[in-house]
Parts: structure tokens; C-alpha cells; sequence
């Protein structure tokens, strides 16, 4: 039984997209890919159509439950690709690139983006750089397609690069990719000597606080990095290499768990609170019960969060004691011990 198709913001965009299928100005074939695909009522009709690349594992699962074919990877040529555009422009460039890779000889890639995030820009740039076979604006979006090329230059903007300051590497797309995040720096220079045993990384993105734990404290046995967006957690393989089996890596919605593990000595998070443009401090509350169930009785949970958000009070909820380690940089950093049973 299919799982009925969320509606939200989104379908706008899906709506748009549908839009030059529905009035018959491009065909649907039998055998599509789509890019950033996510599932939406707007595109069910095609469902059976649609190869869909989605590397955000929480947007995968959607599409699974709705009956859509989700894939974390493509790898065969096809006749017509979309592309759901995001708001990152180097990773817009990137996924333009790789369709248009993804294509045969004759074939035409669409995209479709919202105007708030810069898809007017891009199609314009697009134009410039390949000329268009066709476009429409509809519900403040803009949809272009365009034929088979090369763009070895915008595909280039994929690719993993040096973040400042460190000998690690990211790519457009994932969290925080040209700079080691705030919060997470915070915290990476809190955590105490004291560390060991088996520890686990919540959202643990290209690895940054994982590398931190490993590289500092040698009585730490193990990492586990779970991360939603595979990218990044690809980009986490590369930077722990040297560490070998001190790290596993987890392509994971956190929201939902952590699966059957053996209980940690030690977790570690620096959570989300955005699902897209919206604030949801409920991802980071689904976080604090992730770690609360992961954790041995006696573990410790370290905690980055911007200091506007209301974590205490799950926290309290899930363990015995509760302290506010430091405040520094609009962050709080909280050390969580003793779990409760409950």
C-alpha cells in the first residue's frame, strides 16, 4: 500500500515542473532519471517513469514509502532528465552538469526551480552558456530545458574541495562546505580528554567533529558517523581513511533512530533545525531521543545548539543530569548523563 504523498511548499515546484508534461510541450518517456527528485502528488503520474537520484536520505525514504523508484546513485545514459534545483548555486551548476552527462546523444535535461532560490539567475546563465530549447515561469518558479552538452567546468563544482584551515575536504551541497561550522568548532573544543570507548557522531556531516574525537583522544575506540546526506558522508570516508576501522560510516535518518546498535559510551551531535527554509527545532528533539536510546546508562551526550533553541527541557525528559557546559558564539553546548529508563 502506497504511503499518501505529502503536500507542502515543495509542490509548487513539483507543479511547475509537471507543467510543460501536462500541456504536451515535452513527452514523458517510458524510461526518465530525476535529480534532487522528491516525491509530491504533482509528479505521480510518471512514477513509473522516473529513475529517482536522491542522496538525502529522510527525501529517499518519501519517495520509497509513495512508491516512487529511488536511487542513491545513476549510472546509465537516458532520453530526458530533470533536475529539482536547489539553493546552492555551485551544486545547481554541478547537478546541470551530471544530467546532462547522463543523457544520450539526442537527449534533454529540465529544470525547474523556485525564484527566491535563484533559478531565474541560473536559467539566464544556462542560456549563455548552452542556449535553451525552451522555459516557462508558473508558480513562482522558473522550468528550462536544455539539450545535450558538455559543462566539464560546472561539473567541476561537485567536486570535494580543501575546506580553509584544515586538511579535510567538502563538497557544494552539503552543510557548511567552505568553512568548519561554528557550532561545531565550539564543541570540538569542549570535549574532554576523558573520552573513550565507543563513541557516536550524530549528523556528522564530512566528518569534522569525528575527525576531532579520533585524531585527539586514542583511548576512543570507534566512531560511528550517521548522516542523512550520502555526499557528505562520502566526503567523511575520505577525510578518516587514515583512522582505517576506528570509523564506520552510516547512511542514516537520524530523526528515525539510529537502528539496533550496541549501547554508546559516548554521543556527540551538533543537529539540524532546518527542513529547507523552515525552522523545526523538532529535528533536533528527535536527535536528543536518538542519542537517549543509543546510549549506555551511564553514558555522556554532548549537545551544540544555537542558544535560541528549546532543547532543555527533551533533554531533561530523556536523562537524569543536565548541564550547560559553556555559552559561547550564540551556541550552548550541554553535556546530558544517566539516562532515564522511560
Amino acid at each position: 500500500m502506497l504511503i499518501p504523498l505529502p503536500m507542502d511548499k515543495k509542490d509548487d515546484m513539483l507543479r511547475a515542473l509537471a507543467l510543460p508534461f501536462e500541456r504536451q510541450e515535452l513527452d514523458m518517456p517510458a524510461r526518465a532519471f530525476w535529480l534532487r527528485a522528491e516525491a509530491g502528488e504533482a509528479m505521480a503520474p510518471w512514477r513509473d517513469n522516473l529513475d529517482c537520484q536522491q542522496s538525502f536520505r529522510p527525501a529517499y525514504d518519501r519517495l520509497d514509502a509513495a512508491g516512487f523508484r529511488a536511487v542513491e546513485r545513476l549510472g546509465e545514459a537516458y532520453p530526458l532528465g530533470l533536475v529539482s534545483l536547489t539553493k546552492h548555486k555551485a551544486e545547481n551548476r554541478a547537478l546541470i552538469a551530471q544530467g546532462l552527462d547522463l543523457l544520450v546523444a539526442d537527449g534533454l535535461l529540465v529544470c525547474c526551480g523556485a525564484k527566491d532560490s535563484g533559478a531565474a539567475s541560473l536559467e539566464k546563465e544556462a542560456a549563455q552558456r548552452f542556449g535553451l530549447a525552451g522555459s516557462l515561469a508558473k508558480h513562482q518558479c522558473r522550468v528550462f530545458w536544455l539539450s545535450k552538452a558538455k559543462a566539464d567546468d560546472w561539473r567541476a563544482e561537485g567536486l570535494p574541495r580543501p575546506v580553509p584551515g584544515t586538511d579535510l575536504v567538502a563538497r557544494a551541497g552539503c552543510f557548511s562546505p567552505d568553512h568548519v561550522d561554528s557550532g561545531s568548532r565550539v564543541l570540538a573544543g569542549l570535549l574532554p580528554a576523558t573520552m573513550a570507548g565507543r563513541v557516536a557522531d550524530l549528523g556528522a556531516g564530512w566528518g569534522y567533529l569525528s575527525h576531532q574525537v579520533l585524531n585527539r583522544f586514542p583511548a576512543v575506540d570507534k566512531v560511528d558517523l550517521y548522516e542523512a546526506e550520502s555526499l557528505a558522508l562520502d566526503d567523511a570516508r575520505t577525510n578518516l581513511a587514515g583512522f582505517g576501522d576506528r570509523a564506520a560510516f552510516h547512511w542514516c535518518d537520524v530523526t528515525q533512530g539510529v537502528g539496533e546498535v550496541a549501547p554508546y559510551d559516548w554521543v556527540i551531535a551538533n543537529p539540524p533545525f532546518h527542513e529547507g527554509a523552515r525552522t523545526d527545532p523538532g529535528i533536533g528533539q528527535d536527535f536528543i531521543r536518538a542519542a537517549w536510546k543509543a546510549i549506555r546508562r551511564r553514558g555522556k551526550f554532548w549537545l551544540v545548539a544555537n542558544r535560541h533553541l528549546p532543547y532543555e527541557a527533551e533533554l531533561r525528559r530523556r536523562f537524569r543530569d543536565v548541564e550547560t557546559i559553556a555559552q559561547a558564539e550564540g551556541f550552548k553546548v550541554f553535556q546530558a548523563s544517566n539516562r532515564h529508563d522511560r
